[in-house]
């Protein structure tokens, strides 16, 4: 059975081998995103003490992880496009969500878009317009994903944090 939680201190071991796991498969498919060590642990760790990462678990294990806020993106406020919901990340209307991993022994089985489907439940029930999400040009898993669950393309975004080797990224938004 699956089940979504927030994640807890003694899961960040776990989450990190998620977030391990993910940079190597991104390696895999020669994707730049995370190659710097991204997201390193103090990252990890912000998130969890703010409520902010959920984990899913299947058969007792963690098999994927999110990181779902509602304090806005502030790389969100310049796009080369336009977002569906007009708002800033001073007083956001969206919920984001970054950090998006899954095991490799686990794959193809719904914990992404479970995952997603969460974030999406939780914007309504905050009283959130929609869901923002962005990923790196070349993840076309990603991308085929978020056309899958009904996100709209709205342009590129730049990305802050400098570990990253390609700072542009798809940037995607669903109405809840």
């Amino acid at each position: 059975m699956m089940n979504i939680r927030p994640a807890q201190a003694n899961d960040i071991d776990t989450l990190m081998d998620l977030y391990a796991q993910g940079r190597s498969a991104l390696a895999a498919l020669g994707i730049d995103q995370w190659q710097g060590g991204y997201p390193d642990r103090a990252t990890v760790e912000a998130d969890v003490a703010r409520g902010e990462t959920f984990v899913i678990e299947d058969d007792g294990a963690i098999g994927g992880v999110a990181m779902i806020g509602a304090g806005g993106d502030a790389d969100y406020d310049r796009i080369d496009g336009a977002w569906l919901t007009d708002c800033d990340s001073s007083n956001p209307t969206y919920l984001v969500v970054h950090r998006i991993a899954t095991s490799t022994a686990r794959t193809r089985r719904g914990y992404a878009s479970r995952l997603i489907s969460y974030a999406e439940q939780r914007a309504r029930d905050l009283g959130c317009a929609s869901v923002r999400i962005d990923t790196h040009p070349g993840n076309v898993r990603m991308r085929g994903l978020m056309g899958k669950l009904g996100f709209k393309e709205c342009g590129i975004i730049m990305i802050s944090h400098s570990s990253e080797g390609t700072p542009e990224r798809i940037a995607f938004e669903k109405l809840v």
